[in-house]
């Protein structure tokens, strides 16, 4: 039975936290949230994460997933909770923070944003990417949830009402004492691993806790937050072996995301001679365009001959179209289904030994469409970039998955090797 369920608000999310758990020996299982089945969970499973496909919601709808989730999963039993948020803060951080609140009778939700292997950091309760405020970075320009402030008691003031108060990292040596006290949205600094771990160990101290928020970042200090330990060997009924889940050629990386970072890694790939192909809006909207005929031909070519290939959606700024210009969010998910759908093209031709996704958003399009039953998240290959396993009647093995904005500039480089 799972004892501890983690709501994260995208598939990138869902998966990067879930395999925090499972390398500490905690069978973990990750659903969407509209493939959401309690009785699919597999036996033993200790951990549950499901993806709500909440992000770019309504925040209404997105209050309303989250505290179904939690609803439903305290019906099932489980005792703890940890809502996964973005750690550059995008999307519907208030009302989900709220549905967890409400759904479980929190009176204390302590929230510890900070990424530190990914550089993300909290000072003074702003957030910082790499150094940098947060609206400073490139995810100020994210075209569907541009990012204006890095402080976080204003960006969730201004999604809910709420008492948030910010704890600074030299009040942790006494807080499990002021804890007793404290009520509402506690949002912790962390510039340093060092500080997670004092973080960690003062709210393991603290009596009552049994939820908290953060980003994949904090999740490995939850199982010792709340007591869960794992096993050494994990159950046969969860895991394959890990031979069967390594990394195998030939390996097709198809990058949905336009954040900076991304293009950057794809441009490095392709000076290191790794063969790419570049898909516009007009031919994902059109199933039988030339140019997408064209490139799925390719793909074949390059897999079979030369073991990988990137499918990339943006090469330069100009490339990168904005939502209005497109026709808003419903353009943008033709997009993510014209991608998932190349894919099942590309797959028709070639048998893929591993599928690399970089984009929430494109990879749950594509899991979708190819009907992903299991979604097992089983090791780390680099911060933020973990390998799942997952099964279909179109592909079954390797799915990695990355976050636009993580990663050094050689990881598809690192990846393929």
């Amino acid at each position: 039975m799972a004892r501890l369920l983690v709501t994260a608000d995208d598939f990138t999310g869902a998966l990067d936290t879930g395999v925090q758990f499972t390398k500490l020996g905690l069978p973990t299982q990750v659903f969407i949230y509209d493939s959401m089945n309690w009785d699919a969970i597999s036996a033993g499973t200790r951990v549950l994460v499901v993806d709500t496909e909440s992000r770019h919601l309504p925040a209404a709808q997105a209050y309303k997933r989250v505290f179904q989730v939690c609803t439903d999963a305290q019906k099932t039993g489980v005792e703890y909770f940890y809502k996964k948020t973005d750690s550059t803060l995008r999307g519907n951080l208030g009302p989900e923070l709220k549905a967890l609140i409400d759904a479980c009778s929190i009176q204390t939700l302590p929230f510890i944003p900070a990424y530190i292997e990914a550089g993300r950091t909290t000072k003074n309760g702003s957030q910082y990417v790499d150094g940098l405020p947060l609206h400073q970075t490139a995810f100020a320009r994210d075209p569907l949830n541009p990012i204006t402030d890095a402080y976080i008691p204003s960006i969730i003031g201004r999604q809910i009402a709420a008492s948030v108060e910010v704890i600074k990292t030299d009040a942790l040596q006494h807080l499990s004492k002021q804890m007793q006290n404290m009520k509402g949205i506690l949002v912790f600094d962390a510039l340093s691993q060092d500080d997670m771990t004092k973080i960690a160990f003062a709210l393991a101290g603290t009596e009552g806790i049994s939820a908290a928020a953060g980003c994949a970042g904090f999740a490995p200090y939850i199982p010792q937050l709340f007591g869960l330990h794992g096993n050494e060997k994990p159950a046969v009924t969860q895991y394959i072996e890990q031979a069967k889940v390594g990394l195998r050629p030939p390996i097709l990386i198809v990058c949905g995301s336009v954040n900076e970072k991304s293009m950057m890694q794809i441009a490095y790939a392709e000076d290191g001679g790794i063969q790419s192909g570049l898909i516009t809006p007009s031919g994902l909207f059109n199933e039988f365009s030339p140019g997408r005929g064209k490139l799925v031909k390719s793909a074949a070519t390059s897999l079979a001959n030369r073991g990988s290939y990137i499918i990339k959606t943006a090469a330069a700024d100009q490339d990168i179209i904005s939502l209005k210009d497109l026709g808003g969010e419903g353009a943008y998910k033709q997009i993510t289904a014209g991608l998932a759908s190349l894919v099942g093209s590309i797959m028709e031709k070639v048998n893929i030994g591993t599928l690399t996704v970089f984009g929430g958003d494109t990879a749950v399009g594509i899991v979708r469409y190819l009907g992903c039953s299991r979604i097992l998240p089983r090791r780390e290959l680099m911060p933020g970039i973990p390998l799942s396993y997952v099964e279909s009647e179109l592909f079954t093995g390797a799915l990695v998955t990355k976050a636009g904005g993580f990663g050094d500039k050689s990881a598809v480089i690192d990846i393929i090797k």
